[in-house]
């Protein structure tokens, strides 16, 4: 019997205190400074049990009050760093990560706490768990690819500036995304961060065959497409279909095709049945899916529980070595 089984043996009720003094400090990691009510609010706790679990984080010295709202202290900081691979086992995410593996055939995956679908926080920490597997894998001379979305903006941001020998280049050309999370944007935030170099793809999305043809030629755009096609590690989301379609101005006649097939998965301009077969593709320029079979390490960030079939649909199709998901669509992928 290991330690957290003796614990909940003996002690049930501490195990919830730890849970939940873990909860508040990861909250509190994401939002401050924050006062108590936007607290309470996010965790869905009273403001009285709040003030209570404050006041006792702050008498061990691991949070402090500030002009906007509690921070968390050095100590704080530290302690919940620590904490991680406690948390993990108390919540049993290792045999979880076994299981979605053996279901999925992905050689390794990497579960968060909670679930994205109804708690938005825990798309930072899916990509603060990516960041720390990238910084992993990564080697000299390697050249990365990521793709756009807001999970992508946060494993990007996640990243504490390292000096690393690599280039970043975006997975795809313009897929209709805000500016802020396309892929473009995301590269050169990475490679910032990583102290890299940096590629970008200027190439607007839904172009008709023979535009794609002639942007292709462009001296600039085949440099950098040559590069991309030289990917060693790809870094990409995946996406619900329909959502994703709405968000990249798919024109509403084509939304009513994807709902008509069926399609409830997308990923790099590709999009998805249930079966994990293609329906339709974005005409855009970059990376295709038989290229994932010649880079070194595909990396699959996704977590939520509605995102559980989108996950099992391009886990069919597409190969992936490492997946980083959540508790919410671990459990759901199991169930389904």
């Amino acid at each position: 019997m290991d330690y957290i089984e003796i614990q909940k043996s003996i002690a049930p009720e501490m195990l919830d205190l730890i849970k939940r003094r873990h909860s508040i400090l990861q909250s509190i990691s994401h939002l401050a400074p924050v006062g108590r009510r936007v607290l309470a609010e996010t965790l869905r706790m009273g403001e009285r049990i709040i003030r209570s679990e404050l006041d006792a984080l702050k008498h061990m010295g691991l949070i402090e009050s500030s002009a906007g709202g509690v921070v968390l202290t050095a100590r704080g900081e530290e302690l919940l760093r620590g904490m991680a691979d406690y948390i993990s086992g108390l919540l049993g995410l290792p045999a979880l990560e076994r299981q979605v593996a053996d279901k999925l055939g992905i050689g390794r995956v990497v579960v968060v706490p909670g679930d994205s679908s109804t708690d938005p926080l825990v798309q930072i920490e899916l990509g603060r768990a990516a960041a720390r597997v990238l910084l992993e894998i990564i080697k000299d001379g390697d050249i990365i690819a990521i793709t756009g979305g807001t999970t992508m903006f946060h494993v990007a941001d996640a990243i504490r500036a390292e000096r690393r020998d690599v280039t970043v280049v975006p997975g795809r050309g313009a897929l209709g995304e805000r500016v802020e999370i396309q892929a473009n944007t995301i590269a050169a935030k990475l490679a910032q961060s990583l102290g890299g170099k940096y590629r970008l793809l200027h190439a607007p999305d839904n172009l008709s065959q023979q535009a794609l043809a002639e942007l292709v030629r462009d001296p600039g755009i085949a440099d950098v497409l040559a590069l991309i096609h030289r990917t060693t590690i790809l870094v990409h989301g995946i996406g619900e279909a329909l959502e994703m379609a709405v968000r990249r101005n798919v024109p509403p006649e084509q939304v009513e095709e994807l709902k008509r097939l069926g399609a409830v998965a997308e990923t790099l301009g590709y999009y998805f049945n249930a079966r994990g077969e293609i329906i339709w593709q974005v005409n855009s320029i970059g990376l295709r899916l038989r290229d994932l079979e010649n880079i070194k390490t595909v990396l699959a960030v996704a977590g939520g529980s509605a995102k559980a079939r989108a996950i099992q649909a391009v886990a069919v199709q597409c190969r992936q070595h490492v997946l980083v998901t959540d508790q919410g669509a671990a459990q759901a992928i199991l169930a389904g």
